[in-house]
């Protein structure tokens, strides 16, 4: 009685344990377990249907000699011209989440606290997409459609340890380090995530399998903050015009170094009859960071596919530049009456000024390959005054 038959058999059970395993001692072991489905997932399967025939008309026609687009026919259908044509398995089922962790944590002295944590996910029935019957550039072969199914999976593991500073005499810090790595053919949680993930071959899905888009394999964060006037070291008896100066300014910081996200190499071509851009080239073998010429990436290492052949490069098989942030912020509240205050605050983002870079461009032919696309933003420095009554 619908386009999609519904899924109504889901159990999302949870469990949590923590145990002390040694009396009077802050040794803390935490274990959990939980399944987690992606609920949501009906509501883009609604928009796209209802964004077709016949609900609504859309077309998307190229311009050329044999089909020139004027002002006065700009939205006529001429021979070639493709519309968005979407369809979804009628078995479709909601995607779900495994996820576990165990963490051990234990005090430490100087009000240190120190966490060890391994977390760990499985997806299964992730959304993935292909365009069934269609043929790389050079084949000869009838044209395709996108079809969204529930066959995808996905797996993320990481190891994350974290020491901590209880806040003392005004001053607490937090630094954490994460290993981690994720892989998917498809999206975890949802689809959308990092960009286009309909497959390139809709025979060879196991192709899509590589790294998930936002896998990050080292993680680094360090977070400080220190209140003036707490403590003796940090001036508590301090009084007259030096205490009223100089004490209650909270100063924070934080910063992030980790490694680069996966990048796809790009193949400048369209999947025949689809509209689909960016095809995925081959790899020749070479080495892909032995480049040269201010180049961070090799061109020798990919060329384009052969004629007939889908490109046998994998997909978000180079990683990308690391990332760096640096922010800081200083601020502090003067009472001037007993109903009259007022806020003064300092913030500035990438303090260091560093260059880094998103990403590198990875389209195969272009004179840009190999270099930044663009650079992140600069050093910005805001400051804001607030007066509460």
């Amino acid at each position: 009685s619908s386009l999609v038959r519904p899924d109504k058999h889901e159990f999302s059970p949870r469990i949590g344990i923590a145990w002390r395993p040694i009396s009077g001692s802050s040794l803390v072991v935490r274990a959990g377990y939980g399944v987690n489905y992606n609920t949501s997932v009906y509501q883009p399967i609604a928009a796209q249907m209802d964004q077709q025939a016949p609900l609504s008309t859309s077309l998307t026609v190229s311009n050329s000699s044999m089909t020139p687009l004027t002002l006065a026919n700009g939205f006529i259908a001429s021979p070639g011209a493709t519309g968005p044509v979407f369809a979804v398995d009628p078995n479709f089922r909601v995607g779900y989440v495994l996820t576990w962790q165990a963490s051990v944590q234990r005090d430490l002295p100087a009000a240190m606290i120190m966490t060890a944590t391994y977390l760990g996910n499985k997806g299964t029935r992730s959304v993935q997409e292909y365009y069934p019957n269609t043929y790389p550039t050079g084949a000869v072969g009838p044209a395709g459609y996108v079809y969204m199914t529930s066959n995808g999976n996905s797996t993320r593991e990481a190891g994350q340890i974290q020491l901590r500073r209880r806040l003392h005499n005004g001053f607490t810090a937090t630094v954490q380090y994460v290993y981690s790595k994720s892989i998917d053919d498809a999206a975890l949680g949802g689809r959308g995530q990092g960009g286009s993930l309909v497959a390139q071959n809709w025979l060879n899905l196991r192709a899509e399998r590589g790294l998930s888009s936002f896998d990050q394999r080292h993680l680094l964060t360090l977070q400080m903050q220190y209140t003036t006037g707490v403590g003796i070291g940090g001036g508590t008896l301090l009084d007259g015009w030096r205490g009223r100066l100089a004490k209650e300014w909270t100063f924070t910081n934080q910063i992030t170094l980790g490694s680069g996200l996966p990048l796809t190499p790009i193949y400048p071509g369209i999947i025949p009859g689809t509209g689909f851009y960016g095809l995925r080239p081959d790899y020749t073998g070479a080495p892909l960071y032995a480049a040269t010429g201010g180049l961070f990436l090799n061109p020798a290492a990919y060329t384009r596919p052969q004629a007939g052949e889908w490109g046998n490069a994998g997909r978000n098989s180079i990683e990308g530049p690391d990332v760096f942030t640096m922010n800081a912020s200083m601020a502090r509240t003067f009472r001037l009456r007993d109903r009259l205050n007022m806020d003064l605050s300092f913030n500035s983002t990438n303090v260091l000024n560093h260059v880094t870079f998103p990403g590198w461009n990875t389209t195969i032919g272009s004179p840009q390959f190999g270099l930044p696309g663009s650079a992140n933003a600069m050093r910005t420095v805001t400051a804001n005054v607030r007066v509460r009554f």
